[in-house]
């Protein structure tokens, strides 16, 4: 017989847990209301704010009319959709050969794959071969290098590693191609972890910043996060009476929460393989 009665542990618990959550929202919450607020509401509450007394978009309408960032967001959902979808397909494509224990070389491969966790090629080699490429003030330089992940590609690694061989023999029997075998069987079994690889590359693309900074010098080609960085400095630099900006505070909310709320809107879609995929990948590893 199942006891279902509500022990103290399960108070204390209950308690922590929201405690937790609590705090792991509000500083979301408290940008949105200051972002949202009167600059002398926000001055009253020493910058924590329960809830905004009084409602403006001031901050939000600066934002989208001075701020010049549609060109900008146009670049980066163009990264972060070519980006992630690169970095799955070459992340398969490497995880599915690494896994096969007949490859040639296949210890030497993934000792090169484990270097690159441990050691970066340092900031000027890196400049200099991005050049070479024809890379610099490219869009492409903030998609190509980053392709595959090394530690992602040993996430996946391990969980094909997992999968029973007897599933790709029968289809090598069947004539299928290793093509077929990836997209037809890997890729179905896969799903939570290549659910939560996604997330993963999508949240690093859409946040790319430091690889704009250093290759990108063209205005046009700048993605979300520096646009974003450069309207708030103008914001503070602001001095004509015609466009004054709102508060800075308010801008500075306004931006995070506006740079911050494509990926929230798409998580709770993916958060059930993305649950699943941590598990098993853990599992797996």
């Amino acid at each position: 017989m199942v006891n279902n009665k509500i022990t103290a542990f399960d108070w204390i618990l209950a308690i922590f847990l929201g405690i937790f959550g609590i705090t792991t929202l509000y500083p979301f919450l408290n940008m949105f209301f200051i972002s949202i607020s009167p600059m002398d509401e926000v001055v009253k509450s020493s910058g924590l704010m329960l809830f905004p007394k009084e409602i403006q978009f001031d901050a939000y309408e600066y934002v989208f009319k001075f701020g010049g960032l549609m060109a900008p967001l146009r670049n980066t959902l163009f990264i972060t959709i070519t980006g992630t979808a690169l970095n799955i397909v070459m992340t398969c494509m490497g995880a599915y050969v690494i896994a096969e224990k007949e490859m040639p070389g296949r210890n030497f491969f993934m000792t090169m794959i484990l270097i690159t966790m441990f050691y970066g090629g340092g900031l000027i080699p890196g400049y200099l071969v991005n050049r070479a490429l024809g890379l610099v003030d490219s869009i492409w330089v903030m998609i190509i290098p980053g392709a595959v992940g090394a530690w992602n590609l040993i996430l996946l690694r391990y969980f094909f590693t997992s999968v029973p061989r007897s599933l790709k023999e029968a289809a090598r029997i069947d004539g299928a191609s290793e093509l077929t075998i990836l997209v037809r069987i890997m890729f179905p079994v896969s799903l939570p972890i290549l659910a939560t690889l996604t997330l993963f590359y999508a949240v690093g693309h859409w946040n790319v910043y430091m690889t704009a900074i250093i290759y990108i010098s063209d205005q046009n080609l700048n993605p979300l996060q520096v646009a974003i960085r450069k309207m708030y400095e103008m914001s503070i630099m602001q001095v004509d009476d015609n466009t004054l900006p709102p508060p800075v505070e308010t801008v500075r909310s306004a931006t995070v929460i506006l740079a911050t709320l494509p990926i929230l809107m798409v998580y709770p879609f993916v958060q059930k393989y993305f649950v699943k995929g941590i598990i098993v990948g853990s599992l797996k590893g």
